[in-house]
């Protein structure tokens, strides 16, 4: 057997097994790309621009009203550009809990709760599973670059294949140009971000030689990595703070300009309290590292932590992975081949399934169910979970748990809806239907429930990334819409059943 001919097989199985996961990992992940767009559109109290009145110290207060608790930590994230508002968190001592609060730029009042734009950025980096999510996202992203390097030894024409795309062939050439096409075009950037998406995450899945070294200790260990810096408590009353605000203005000082992050305020009872400071700078593709720690009590600066070079080539990888430099044309390009991957996932699968049902090979009927229950239920739960951002009250208790509820609600019914549906030939234009019906009814329902923030009045005072949310949705319902016409204007085939088969013969 020849290198191609073992490659062949290595291609199809390695990449149509994982496809399914792969899918929700991409398209999780460039929805994310947009995450604090989203964010803000699923907070209608931030779609009118407001004047940044609230302080760090502020916010301080208010914690020190209402969590009377022993605190570990908290942290406080200043509003920016791209995310106009104050976040707040906290970790009671002994519960590894971390509560979020969210406050518009000028008031105390927290804003109603939501998943916001970071249900997709968990959802693609740990399916909202813990550790364990991250294990299979993790398995799932070597799989992918195993599929990618094969489908470049099996392609003998790769550039050939780059210009052709036969919509009008039989079903299975035009699914397999859509393949080669979808495949090739995006070919560095899926291994690139195939790459990173592992690398970021290697000393989690391989933490064996840190254990070992450190003794168990990996936080002695990743603060060594990062070049940081560790107090220990010394278990007496804290004195008064100095203003978490002076701090602030110190570290701009000490950076000359430079814009603060994120702060954290460590043991914050005690009387080695620590405030921590973190530079926030977009600009470049590694997330910056540099820190400034004081003393809570007496604003002693203890601390200046730079990264070092090895943590800086991370950073420098998490950065190119996450897409956070360069402004919105930079994260439309990664939106972009990001749907380019999800495109070439469902093309493979379709491919694969077009060839053993031709042949009446087994499998073809829970090919067909996965895929309408991934591929079309995925971004169909998605607009459901906006649905749900928009009508459900905002003085809801756990209205952000409700939201996910709606989400994991939905994509249930709608995969049972798949499976019971496989072999209709009409269960892709109904999907597709109802997918222009929910994508076309948001930004209709935003008239209705976001006065401020609907398509016209966005475009009324300038503000592309509010209006560019609800464009994306009539962008999304017109496509679905136009496809399901096509859909019905073409004769429909007789739908195929896979006979039965022995199991030993598997798929």
């Amino acid at each position: 057997m020849s290198l191609r001919q073992s490659m062949a097989g290595l291609h199809t199985w390695g990449g149509l097994l994982p496809s399914w996961l792969l899918f929700v990992i991409l398209f999780s992940g460039t929805v994310a790309c947009f995450d604090k767009e989203l964010e803000r559109w699923m907070r209608p109290a931030l779609h009118q621009p407001q004047a940044v009145t609230l302080s760090a110290e502020q916010l301080r207060g208010w914690l020190q009203a209402n969590v009377a608790d022993r605190l570990h930590a908290f942290w406080i994230v200043p509003p920016s550009a791209r995310e106009p508002f104050w976040q707040l968190a906290w970790e009671v001592d002994g519960s590894e809990r971390i509560e979020r609060r969210a406050f518009a730029p000028h008031s105390l009042q927290p804003l109603p709760e939501t998943q916001g734009g970071d249900f997709f950025f968990k959802l693609h980096y740990e399916l909202h599973g813990g550790m364990a999510g991250r294990y299979l996202v993790g398995l799932a992203g070597m799989f992918m670059l195993v599929a990618l390097v094969s489908g470049v030894i099996i392609h003998r024409r790769i550039f050939k294949d780059f210009f052709t795309l036969r919509p009008a062939a039989n079903g299975q050439r035009a699914w397999l140009d859509a393949h080669n096409l979808f495949g090739v075009a995006g070919l560095p950037f899926h291994l690139v971000l195939a790459y990173t998406g592992v690398a970021v995450f290697v000393a989690s899945y391989m933490p064996a030689g840190a254990q070992v070294a450190y003794k168990s200790d990996t936080a002695h260990f990743f603060s060594e990595v990062m070049g940081g810096y560790h107090r220990e408590e010394l278990q007496r009353p804290a004195p008064a703070p100095v203003s978490l605000d002076t701090l602030i203005e110190r570290a701009r000082a000490h950076w000359q300009g430079g814009e603060p992050g994120r702060i954290s305020v460590h043991h914050p009872h005690d009387a080695a309290a620590v405030v921590e400071i973190r530079r926030g700078d977009r600009s470049r593709i590694a997330i910056p590292a540099d820190t400034l720690r004081f003393d809570a009590s007496s604003g002693e600066l203890l601390h200046v932590q730079r990264a070092p070079a090895g943590y800086g080539t991370y950073l420098w990888l998490v950065g190119l992975h996450m897409a956070q430099f360069g402004g919105a044309l930079v994260r439309a390009l990664y939106l972009l081949l990001g749907l380019a991957g999800c495109a070439m996932l469902v093309a493979g699968s379709r491919v694969w399934l077009s060839k053993r049902a031709a042949r009446g090979g087994p499998g073809t009927g829970l090919v067909r169910a996965l895929n309408g229950a991934v591929f079309a239920g995925l971004p169909l739960a998605s607009l459901t979970l906006l649905w749900g951002n928009r009508l459900l009250p905002d003085d809801l208790a756990a209205r952000a748990s409700a939201e996910a509820w709606v989400f994991v609600a939905s994509w249930a019914l709608l995969a049972l809806w798949a499976v019971w549906q496989r072999h209709s030939t009409q269960l892709l234009r109904r999907q597709l239907r109802l997918g222009a019906l929910l994508a076309l009814g948001l930004p209709l329902l935003s008239v209705l429930l976001a006065p401020q923030g609907h398509l016209l009045a966005s475009l009324a005072r300038g503000d592309w990334a509010l209006a560019g949310v609800d464009a994306v949705l009539l962008l999304a319902g017109l496509l679905c819409a136009l496809c399901a016409r096509r859909l019905g204007a073409q004769p429909q085939a007789r739908p195929v059943r896979a006979p039965r088969e022995p199991a030993a013969e598997g798929l």
